[in-house]
């Protein structure tokens, strides 16, 4: 056995996996959760309604959910997000690009986006969505700026104005 390896023969086992769904959260977190996440979506609605970018797609709103949702989850972090959103559709552009739009360029694209999030410490599952709707229409390269980054930056400022303005929020943990 090589030094510093556990001996498998007396390891404890490991705990054994929770059966039970999480606890109820009381009826004013769920309303006031409710409240957060709608009002995002509203901002996502409302800056694609002003600036008729195509922001409101299902990446970003599921985004926003996140980020109403678990606050304080790696996954919900700015970070994440944007780092996120962008590796993935910089990688979905260039397969695309080399491989032609396909539900198969989807696949790979969102398989492979997971990759460079973990790299760079910035896991956001939405983001694989991203690169899979990339993967089957094929944008413009400027699909990278608008909607991926300005969504990505809308989602994330209105997280942070939603937990200064709602009880109880705090919006990001960590920035970097």
């Amino acid at each position: 056995m090589a030094p510093g390896a556990p001996d498998l023969a007396t390891a404890p086992p490991p705990p054994a996996p929770t059966a039970a769904a999480p606890a109820r959260p009381p009826v004013n977190a769920a309303l006031a959760t409710t409240l957060t996440a709608t009002a995002g979506l509203f901002l996502l609605a409302a800056v694609t309604s002003a600036t008729h970018l195509p922001l409101f797609a299902l990446p970003f709103a599921a985004s926003a959910a996140i980020v109403a949702l678990a606050p304080a989850v790696p996954f919900a972090q700015p970070r994440s997000i944007v780092l996120g959103h962008l590796t993935a559709a910089t990688l979905a552009l260039t397969l695309t690009a080399l491989l032609g739009p396909s539900v198969w360029t989807a696949a790979l694209a969102a398989g492979l986006a997971t990759a460079p999030m973990l790299l760079l410490r910035a896991p956001h599952p939405p983001a694989t969505a991203t690169a899979a709707l990339i993967g089957v229409t094929a944008p413009d390269p400027l699909f990278l700026l608008s909607p991926v980054l300005a969504a990505s930056l809308v989602v994330v400022l209105g997280g942070v104005l939603l937990s200064r303005v709602l009880p109880g929020g705090r919006y990001p943990s960590y920035w970097r």
